[in-house]
């Protein structure tokens, strides 16, 4: 699942919208969900890539996010055409970054976080099937910008402690609420809720 990097143009522009600073958090009608894969030590990837290579993730990562858009950072945008040789097949891929480059019809790029989600909802409405459903996935910092504004979590547990520079933050359990969990030999598969309102 390719959620994982943190580079600077992972943080949108320098004015994007910031809920988890105190200021409100993002109104959407759409679902947001986070969707991750994490070590045991919290890593989620490193020099802009996963320190690992797991099919049955990747598989899980495809059948969850497919027909629906994906918000992302421009590392992490990256990182799946170098591996897959093109964007997300059936998906739009919404790419948050300070340097706007030319890309191909299913890809949007915006500057700031609330751009990425009006983007989000627009590519619902009139590419997709209207489902109300947007991913998140990644790097760090799209992460941490959005997680305030999202409504669950979909988190593969990977079994190992790499080296790593980018994190997923600490689930907080007064926050989030596991409502599903799938342990398969290589990973855990776990899904959270918010518990209350969004921030």
């Amino acid at each position: 699942m390719p959620e994982t990097d943190a580079g600077e143009d992972d943080n949108g522009s320098e004015d994007a919208h910031r809920s988890d600073l105190g200021g409100p958090a993002i109104e959407t009608a759409l679902e947001l969900v986070a969707i991750v894969a994490v070590a045991e030590n919290g890593v989620i990837g490193v020099d802009g890539e996963m320190p690992w290579h797991i099919p049955e993730d990747l598989a899980h990562f495809q059948r969850e996010t497919t027909g629906h858009p994906v918000i992302m950072g421009r590392v992490t945008y990256e990182s799946i055409v170098a591996g897959l040789g093109e964007p997300l097949p059936d998906r739009t891929s919404i790419v948050l970054t300070s340097r706007p480059f030319e890309t191909p019809e299913n890809v949007l790029v915006v500057g700031g976080i609330d751009e990425a989600v009006r983007a989000a909802e627009r590519a619902d409405r009139e590419r997709h099937d209207g489902s109300g459903r947007a991913y998140v996935a990644g790097g760090a910092s799209v992460y941490e910008q959005l997680l305030p504004a999202v409504d669950r979590l979909v988190v593969t547990e990977v079994g190992r402690a790499p080296e790593g520079d980018a994190f997923f933050p600490e689930i907080d359990p007064a926050v989030w609420r596991e409502v599903a969990r799938d342990e398969r030999e290589s990973v855990t598969f776990l899904e959270y809720e918010r518990i209350g309102s969004k921030a």
